[in-house]
């Protein structure tokens, strides 16, 4: 399929839609991710004509699932190469996603974040300081979720960042900068956190067991069940089964 050769030519972009929607896997309960990705990866680059950033921009505003899906995605891939002015607008793209209220959406967003980490790690972590101290429950979910990556977490100087991240969001809740939030979006906050902490704590067991033993100490249900989800994780109950069952040993029941 010339992928790129449809993107250059905008007679194309029917073509493209059509192709990509009929391979998109929805409506369906998983969405072709390998598709998303092929598509992604022609935008990691630097020169990219005005036609394909249009392209972009368009599909990202569309009402349906799969185009935007594909679109963040690409723009991400992008954001590492890219100018001032773009990056100004990929920035704004992302920050959008991640509070869509369509998930997919939401997952795109949180998918380019890798993307950004997997081509320079040092700009993911800038972008990602620059909106930490008033990032949305949704976007803090996007956070974990992007650096929930294994590629980025082998790295120990990139495993620590996360962890901090990590700590930082979850004392927030516990300091009570949760409340008033929207229950579904600190539903979703605590899905990615149910997971995600498991990740960092394998690239990083000293510091990472360590944090979890300080969430399970708070004596906060919200805490315990996360850890609690974490510890069940196979990366961590069958490499490290007495670090976990030492916790899980001093666990309230929840």
């Amino acid at each position: 399929m010339p992928l790129q050769e449809w993107i250059q030519n905008r007679e194309s972009w029917p073509l493209l839609e059509e192709y990509l929607q009929l391979r998109s896997g929805l409506p369906g309960p998983r969405a072709n991710l390998e598709l998303a990705a092929r598509f992604a990866r022609e935008y990691a680059r630097s020169e990219i004509s005005d036609t394909a950033w249009i392209l972009l921009t368009g599909w990202a505003e569309e009402s349906g699932e799969y185009l935007p899906f594909c679109a963040v995605q690409a723009c991400a891939a992008h954001y590492s190469f890219a100018d001032s002015l773009r990056r100004s607008r990929i920035k704004k793209m992302l920050k959008q996603a991640m509070n869509d209220a369509r998930w997919r959406v939401r997952e795109s967003a949180a998918i380019g974040l890798q993307y950004v980490g997997e081509y320079n790690f040092p700009v993911l972590q800038e972008l990602l300081d620059s909106w930490r101290p008033e990032a949305t429950m949704l976007e803090q979910r996007a956070f974990l979720a992007g650096l929930a990556h294994p590629p980025l977490l082998k790295s120990k100087d990139q495993a620590k960042y996360s962890l901090g991240l990590a700590a930082e969001i979850t004392g927030g809740i516990l300091e009570g900068r949760a409340a008033g939030y929207d229950p579904e979006h600190f539903r979703v906050l605590s899905k990615g956190l149910e997971y995600s902490l498991s990740l960092f704590v394998a690239a990083e067991p000293e510091a990472g067991f360590a944090m979890l033993d300080r969430l399970a100490a708070s004596g906060d249900d919200r805490m315990i069940r996360i850890v609690k989800s974490n510890l069940s994780k196979s990366r961590l109950s069958k490499k490290y089964p007495g670090q976990v069952e030492a916790l899980l040993a001093g666990l309230t029941s929840v």
